[in-house]
C-alpha cells in the first residue's frame, strides 16, 4: 500500500504555489484563471478548509471542503446533514496520471468519516473525464445527471460513510 499523503492547511506562505499551479492549462481548464476565487480571498473564508497534500517532501495537490449547509441552497442539499463538498486538483503537470487524485481524495474522505462526517459530494464537470474516474476509483458514485449550479456545470457524485457499529 501506497504511504498516506501529509495534508496539511493552506497557509500564506503557499499563496505563491497556488498561483503557480492555477495558472497551469490543465488546471485553469476545469477551475478557470487564477483570479476566479483567488486562493488569498479563500484562505480569508471561514467556511472552507484549504489544504495542501504532500508526498515525500513534494506539494502536489490542492484540496478544499466545506459544510454544504453554509452553502445553502446549494445543489448537494439532498445529502445528509452534516455533508461536506469537496474539490481538488492536483498541481505539478509531472504528478498527473499516477494515481494520486483518488487516493488522496480516499484518505481526505477517510479522515471526515472518523470526524463523524455522514457523506461527501464531489461534483467535477461532465466533461472531465479524468476526474470523474479518479472520483470513482475513490469511492465516490453519480447522483444525478449533469446540471448547471452557480458556480457552473456539475455532475453531483457522493460517498456515503458507513455504517457505525452500535
Amino acid at each position: 500500500m501506497e504511504a498516506p499523503y501529509h495534508i496539511r492547511r493552506v497557509c500564506e506562505a503557499d499563496l505563491p504555489l497556488l498561483r503557480s499551479w492555477r495558472a497551469q492549462p490543465h488546471v485553469a481548464r476545469w477551475w478557470g484563471p487564477p483570479e476566479v476565487e483567488p486562493e488569498d480571498e479563500m484562505l480569508r473564508e471561514t467556511r472552507v478548509a484549504l489544504w495542501i497534500a504532500e508526498a515525500e517532501g513534494r506539494a502536489l495537490a490542492f484540496l478544499q471542503d466545506y459544510r454544504i449547509a453554509d452553502w445553502l441552497p446549494h445543489h448537494f442539499d439532498g445529502l445528509p446533514v452534516g455533508a461536506r463538498g469537496l474539490d481538488l486538483y492536483i498541481g505539478p503537470p509531472d504528478q498527473l496520471g499516477r494515481g494520486h487524485g483518488p487516493r488522496l481524495l480516499a484518505q481526505r474522505v477517510e479522515a471526515l468519516f472518523a470526524e463523524g462526517v455522514p457523506a461527501a459530494g464531489i461534483d467535477p464537470h461532465p466533461d472531465n473525464g479524468r476526474a470523474i474516474a479518479a472520483f470513482t476509483k475513490a469511492g465516490f458514485v453519480v447522483i444525478g445527471k449533469p446540471q448547471e449550479t452557480r458556480w457552473g456545470r456539475a455532475l453531483l457524485m457522493a460517498r456515503y460513510a458507513p455504517p457505525r457499529a452500535s
